[in-house]
């Protein structure tokens, strides 16, 4: 369990965490958890080692978790299986209050003229389609409850444009316009949508690709997943179309 409490209760509200088994998804699902939501999980592959593990990351010392706690398969870039997991929640849990889109993928290492239109490609497919149609699917429910909360997650790059890293940042930058304009369309109707632009976060991951690097500086998904709770709880009702600095002291 988390270290802090969280002094938030989202009590008979289901949260759909996507991207819920990598570096940031754990503790987002974790933090919704102790908060008392629903919280389904969203993973390209589920397995039951998977299902053990995220279920032991997220409520560990839990006595039961049944009804409260899922991990669920889909491909988050084809549309009709992002449709089928957006309606199975509905029809098992009757509401979708919540969705993080904490799903993404970095690749850099080429300027523009060297990068293959492959590996432009997926930066797309990783970390703009699978908000976008989430993003879609889960705003119809929530007009129709008036009531919604969607958090994307972008990134500090951005807003840099560095060399090497074009095709991640233009796909990041999509992210927050994407944002904008939603919350833009669902403005009036009860949904919030905002956007979290981390640095870069402290995971393992993260870590094994910058050995030499001062990790005391980076967020921990920790804490941005506690920003992500807050932009979902009724304190942040008043925020939407915002892109909210997580920058921790990088």
């Amino acid at each position: 369990m988390s270290e802090r409490p969280t002094k938030y209760d989202l009590s008979g509200q289901v949260a759909l965490i996507t991207g819920a088994t990598g570096g940031l998804g754990p503790a987002v699902a974790r933090t919704f958890f102790e908060a008392a939501a629903t919280v389904v999980g969203v993973s390209s592959h589920v397995s039951e080692q998977r299902e053990q593990e995220f279920h032991a990351q997220v409520a560990s010392g839990a006595s039961d978790t049944t009804g409260r706690l899922a991990l669920v398969a889909a491909d988050a870039q084809e549309e009709a299986s992002v449709a089928q997991v957006v309606s199975d929640v509905v029809a098992r849990h009757g509401r979708l209050d919540i969705l993080v889109n904490a799903i993404g993928g970095y690749y850099a290492g080429d300027p523009v003229a060297e990068t293959p239109l492959d590996a432009w490609q997926r930066m797309f497919d990783l970390n703009l389609r699978p908000t976008f149609l989430f993003s879609k699917y889960a705003a119809r429910t929530m007009a129709a409850q008036q009531r919604g909360r969607i958090i994307n997650v972008s990134s500090r790059a951005a807003y840099s444009g560095r060399k090497n890293a074009a095709a991640y940042a233009t796909a990041k930058s999509g992210v927050i316009t994407l944002t904008e304009a939603q919350a833009d369309e669902v403005r009036g109707a009860g949904v919030t949508v905002n956007v979290i632009i981390p640095s870069i976060i402290d995971t393992l991951a993260n870590r094994a690709a910058m050995p030499n690097a001062d990790t005391s500086r980076w967020p921990t998904a920790e804490q941005v997943a506690r920003v992500i709770l807050f932009l979902a709880s009724d304190d942040a009702e008043l925020i939407s179309g915002a892109a909210i600095p997580v920058y921790g002291r990088a």
